[in-house]
């Protein structure tokens, strides 16, 4: 994949163009070796957001290399004052920053200021800065672009959005949701050098409103947009909403960077691993990074299987690489040892974090008994049929009041709730049109039990957002779709390692997005379905918008969240012969638990909890 469709390496080009040094440029000639000698040290000044930014993109002994002496963020105000040395702002475009940036550069704390925006900058709040700079402190002022979360390198999400559903009502947008999404669409549009044809899953006005304004901002930055490289074919930016896909949520993921958000949570690209028992300081938090580690970059899509193998070829390559500084009983050896400690270190560190993840998703994964569970959700979502609605009902009863024995004829330990409430949600959503459906017996029968309310409030509000007459129909694909057995697109039927089961029945079931991708892939999109924003004004003419041509670079972002499995099949679909290259995005990215809670705090809201 070229650099321009890598998330990461967009990144750290900006960063090497915000943080370039004296030194630097006298290396390329630019620059007198008198002028190279003096100091150029400088001070790296971030805010609340775009701390979080560099942060998943970089380190701070790689923004040492840049002669960066101090990081610091502009909302502290205990700074020391630094009058000796020059100050780099990388800072978000707000109003408040602008205005703390004012503040800042009234009474300067720094020798010199350069300004770099992460996202575009209107003229009046540009204005303001200009009329704060009385001491003419401010040497420069630019924009670039990186107003997202960088996950994955073709992967992103919006800044700061943990619920995006609609607060009052389903499929209306928040304030703060809706601008953090229409700014990240618009910084990742501008890095990657796109000016796309725009279209959206008709059925959703949230996807609508946000196509419609990303299509008024390429407009009211014309000169930015009509700046990106000249295409053949036009890029694609396609809007997709989540409740068009309720299942994919629901499911428990079973490949390591999914299972590691499930269980333990990904914030920010990090983990926080201080609950566990046993865990040294340096491993409380720990960041997963594919651009760090050549084993996380090669086993985050492995299925668990895989990653156990996985895990002992590290070991091995450790115990190989280790095995050389066990005698040092020379200079040389010891010269060596020195010199390789700190790889030596860095690996049995790497190693140390991936053995107590994959350790603790072991354990996890039996105490929850997800492997019988899990098994069921598939067999529940992978067909489409009512043909089994008897077998299906009576394995959910036995879940659901606990009557599941073990091989000895023991009743198996209950569940916890919030399963059984995804097992019933998958059922409801599934036998949702059936005459036969018992969804409303169960929850009654539950709530005789004491169940928890919330939970049971948590069906008729998933119906009420993502029910069948709520949901897209557009021959796209069933949501409930198996992979087929002699799938030969640029996806296949992934062969799941563990338990030695070659029917995948862990990972039976098709994520709606991968038919998505396919048909986009075959021009097929329906544009009735997927309808164009009609503004295209601003895009060379001789540029092709032909239905019948794919193409070549597309940016999907989900409005509702969306999971580390879709973002696999991104990446599956870019390492593919497919010829498209493509980046997914989203609100969030939420887990199972996730999304059943989002739709639970919304749910209220939308006078769905009266439903039971």
């Amino acid at each position: 994949m070229s650099a321009s469709f890598n998330l990461y390496e967009v990144a750290q080009n900006y960063l090497s163009r915000i943080l370039s040094t004296e030194s630097d440029k006298a290396e390329s000639g630019q620059l007198t070796r008198k002028e190279n000698s003096s100091d150029h040290i400088r001070v790296l000044l971030l805010d609340n957001v775009t701390s979080k930014v560099i942060s998943m993109v970089s380190t701070q002994s790689e923004l040492l290399k840049h002669e960066i002496f101090l990081i610091d963020r502009l909302e502290n105000t205990e700074r020391d004052n630094l009058k000796n040395l020059p100050c780099i702002c990388l800072l978000r475009p707000s109003d408040l920053t602008v205005s703390n940036l004012c503040n800042e550069i009234s009474v300067p704390k720094y020798k010199s200021y350069q300004v770099y925006f992460n996202n575009i900058v209107s003229k009046p709040r540009l204005e303001r800065l200009a009329e704060s700079d009385d001491m003419e402190i401010v040497s420069k002022v630019a924009e670039v672009f990186q107003d997202f979360y960088t996950i994955n390198k073709t992967f992103f999400t919006s800044i700061n959005i943990q619920n995006s559903l609609g607060i009052n009502l389903p499929d209306t947008w928040d304030g703060p949701s809706f601008d953090s999404s229409l700014d990240s669409i618009v910084s990742t549009l501008l890095s990657l050098k796109l000016n796309p044809v725009i279209r959206y899953e008709s059925n959703s006005k949230m996807c609508h409103k946000l196509a419609s304004s990303v299509a008024y901002k390429i407009k009211e930055n014309n000169s930015l947009f009509s700046d990106t490289p000249k295409k053949d074919i036009s890029p694609l930016l396609l809007i997709v909403d989540r409740r068009n896909d309720p299942i994919t949520p629901l499911l428990f993921p079973w490949t390591y960077q999914s299972m590691i958000h499930e269980i333990f949570g990904i914030r920010n690209n990090t983990v926080d691993m201080s609950g566990l028992p046993n865990v040294g300081e340096e491993l409380k938090t720990v960041v997963l990074n594919e651009t760090q580690t050549s084993f996380m970059r090669n086993s985050m899509y492995s299925n668990f299987g895989e990653l156990s193998q996985s895990l002992k070829e590290y070991i091995n390559k450790y115990k190989q690489k280790t095995k050389t500084n066990s005698s040092i009983s020379t200079i040389k050896d010891m010269r060596f040892f020195l010199e390789n400690y700190p790889e030596f270190r860095k690996i049995s560190l790497n190693l140390s974090k991936h053995m107590l993840l994959s350790s603790d998703i072991d354990k996890k994964i039996n105490e929850w008994r997800m492997w019988e569970v899990s098994e069921f959700q598939q067999t529940l979502v992978s067909d489409s049929s009512f043909s089994n609605h008897k077998e299906e009902l009576t394995k959910l009863e036995d879940f659901l009041f606990d009557r599941i024995k073990n091989e000895q004829g023991q009743i198996q330990p209950p569940l916890a709730e919030s399963t059984k409430a995804k097992l019933l949600a998958l059922y409801a959503l599934k036998y949702e049109s059936f005459n036969g459906n018992q969804t409303s017996h169960l929850i009654r029968l539950l709530k005789k039990q004491g169940f928890s309310a919330e939970y049971l409030h948590f069906i008729p509000s998933l119906l009420k957002y993502a029910g069948s007459s709520h949901r897209l129909s557009d021959r796209v694909g069933s949501v409930f779709e198996r992979v087929a057995k002699s799938s030969t697109t640029f996806i296949n039927g992934l062969n799941f390692g563990s338990h030695g089961d070659s029917s995948n029945v862990y990972m039976q079931h098709i994520p709606r997005l991968q038919n998505v991708l396919m048909k986009i892939a075959k021009c097929s999109l329906d544009s009735a379905l997927y309808p164009y924003i009609k503004e295209r004004s601003l895009r060379n003419e001789t540029t092709s918008t032909d239905d019948r041509v794919p193409p070549q670079e597309v940016v999907i972002f989900m409005v509702g969240g969306v999971t580390y499995e879709e973002a696999r099949l991104v990446a599956e679909l870019n390492n593919s012969n497919s010829g498209l290259r493509c980046v997914i995005g989203g609100t969030n990215i939420p887990s199972t638990d996730d999304f059943m809670n989002n739709i639970i705090d919304v749910g209220s809201t939308w006078g769905a909890g009266g439903a039971i």
